[in-house]
This record gives C-alpha cells, sequence and structure tokens, in this order.
C-alpha cells in the first residue's frame, strides 16, 4: 500500500517487454554466453540430483513433495536451460545503470516461467531458480566483456546486487495483503519482515557465497562433490530463514530445522558412511513431517554456480 493505494503485481515489479522481443525473436547468442548457461545448467542439474537432500527431491525420493519426482525436475531444468544464455547475453549486451537490467531480466524469465510449466504439467519446480540463475547468469555475462582473466564469486555476486539494488524496498515494502498473486514467501515477509530470495539477492546471495566456501573446502580436502554439497545444503539450513520452512510451519518448525541439521555440520565424523546414514534418517523425518528447506536447495544451486563459473578457463586467458 502507497499514499492509502493498494499497489499490485504489475506495479511493483517492472518489466521490460522490448527485451524479450530482441532476444527471443533471434538475436544472436554469443558462444560466451552458452558457455556460462552451460556452468549454470551443470550447478542446476546437480543439485537436483544430489543424495540424501532432507525434506527435497533427490535419486531417493520426492521428500516432502507429493506432485513432483526427478524427473520432473529433469524436465523443468532442461526446459529453462536456454534461457540462462539469454540472461548472460543481456548482461553482456547492457549499457547503463546497473539496476535498469533488471526489468529485462523479469520479461525473460516469465517466458522461462511459462516454458517450466508447461514442461512440468503446471508443477512449479523452480521457480526461485530461475530468478537467482538469471541473475548470476546475467552477472557473469556483464563481467565477462568488461573484464579479463577468470571469473571471480566476489565480482559476479557484487554486480548482482547492483542489479537488484532496491528490489526489496520496490517489490516487498510495497505489498498489501489484499494484492491478487502473493506468493507464500511474501506473505512471510507481510508477517515477519524476512526478505526472502529477494533481499539474499540485493545483498549479494552471502549465504551462497558461505556455502560455495563450504564445497571449496570440501573439495580442496579431498571430500567427494557430491558429500561437499550435503554438507553446503546441512549449512545453509542452519542460517536461512527458509520461507519455504515458514510458510509451511512457522518459526518452531525452523528453529528445530536448524538445530538438527547444526548437529550434523558439527559431526566429529562429518562426511563419512555412518554421517550420510544420519543424513539419510533426518530425511525421513522431514518426509514425515512435510518439511521442505527449499530455499536452501536453490541456494546450493547459487553456490554450484559459483563453483563452476569461477573454475580456470584457458579461454579467456
Amino acid at each position: 500500500m502507497k499514499n492509502g493505494v493498494v499497489i499490485n503485481l504489475s506495479e511493483r515489479i517492472a518489466y521490460d517487454n522490448t527485451a524479450k522481443n530482441k532476444y527471443m525473436k533471434g538475436m544472436l547468442i554469443q558462444p560466451v554466453s552458452f558457455k556460462i548457461a552451460a556452468d549454470i545448467t551443470k550447478a542446476i542439474l546437480l543439485e537436483a540430483i544430489c543424495t540424501p537432500k532432507p525434506g527435497l527431491v533427490d535419486r531417493n525420493n520426492s521428500g516432502a513433495h507429493k506432485d513432483m519426482d526427478i524427473s520432473t525436475y529433469m524436465l523443468s531444468s532442461a526446459a529453462i536451460s536456454h534461457f540462462m544464455a539469454i540472461a548472460a547475453q543481456l548482461g553482456s549486451d547492457h549499457r547503463g545503470d546497473l539496476d535498469s537490467l533488471l526489468p529485462k531480466l523479469r520479461s525473460i524469465g516469465l517466458s522461462a516461467e511459462e516454458e517450466m510449466f508447461l514442461a512440468t504439467d503446471n508443477i512449479n519446480t523452480q521457480k526461485g531458480l530461475i530468478f537467482s540463475g538469471m541473475l548470476i547468469a546475467a552477472a557473469s555475462g556483464y563481467l565477462t566483456i568488461r573484464e579479463t582473466g577468470d571469473l571471480k564469486s566476489a565480482r559476479i555476486l557484487a554486480t548482482v546486487q547492483g542489479i537488484t539494488k532496491g528490489i526489496v524496498q520496490r517489490e516487498l515494502i510495497q505489498m498489501d495483503k489484499n494484492e491478487s498473486k502473493i506468493s507464500p514467501g511474501e506473505f512471510v515477509f507481510l508477517d515477519t519482515g524476512i526478505t526472502g530470495i529477494r533481499g539474499e539477492a540485493e545483498k549479494g546471495f552471502p549465504h551462497a557465497d558461505a556455502a560455495y566456501q563450504v564445497i571449496t573446502k570440501a573439495i580442496a580436502s579431498e571430500i567427494p562433490l557430491e558429500r561437499g554439497m550435503i554438507m553446503a545444503l546441512l549449512f545453509l539450513m542452519t542460517r536461512v530463514d527458509d520461507t519455504n520452512i515458514l510458510a509451511r510451519h512457522g518459526s518452531d518448525t525452523l528453529t528445530w530445522v536448524r538445530s538438527e541439521a547444526n548437529k550434523l555440520v558439527l559431526s566429529e565424523d562429518a562426511y563419512s558412511d555412518t554421517w550420510l546414514e544420519r543424513v539419510i534418517a533426518l530425511d525421513q523425518e522431514f518426509i514425515d513431517q512435510n518439511i521442505s528447506p527449499g530455499g536452501c536447495a536453490d541456494l546450493l544451486a547459487v553456490a554450484l554456480m559459483l563453483h563452476y563459473l569461477t573454475k580456470p578457463d584457458k579461454n579467456r586467458r
């Protein structure tokens, strides 16, 4: 509500449809943009198949989700992959203030969501991940033609901050419960002030960056990537105000989730087979209680995006 007037969704979120018309109708996508999209798609797919993931879809089960499974995620990931290349090209071609890039990405993102729903028979598998992935793709594309050498996570995330500057003020604070099409995460904001994925993006994905460091440290210690990913997910559960959990269950359940995840993060036998069995047991507890830390899963995917995007690339030297 602004000056006593309810602000609807279309007024809160700006879209630049000229960008959609330009890039969806044959605008040339450069090879570097496809490379960025490939790295992002690797991350999206690996996050999906990482097993076990307590309460989430993985190779073992559908977690706390009765309307989707791993095949649904594979179809969704394939459907949205090429939009990451378009987002990267948008970033590469962009001129002007960084925050003026967001309406262009929003427009392309709507098309990506439509393709996702077509591929999944109207199941929302990765709507939040489309938002995060396209921000990372655009930031990476923006940097590739402006800086030399390999991409750096700090520069990618600083660029995301520039793109999303003011998003919480525009899209959350100017909101009313009577507005149509309010998401569960937006209701959480109205009730608690927790800003969810928008707040995370505007701050430069600090939790995803921390999870990326967990993965990097695990790999340096010769821990298999998948187990490093599981640890990163648990780490995120101990710190993130996951709006999926809050929307379904409330703050008491979020506190319990943090406590259980923290036990595994601090375990002396972390990464061992016995430790993995306890993660599997926690998965079953989450399933029984219908707990899905979907916000943490999206941030794990962002951490994996940073992992792949910042790998040394001999072609950029």
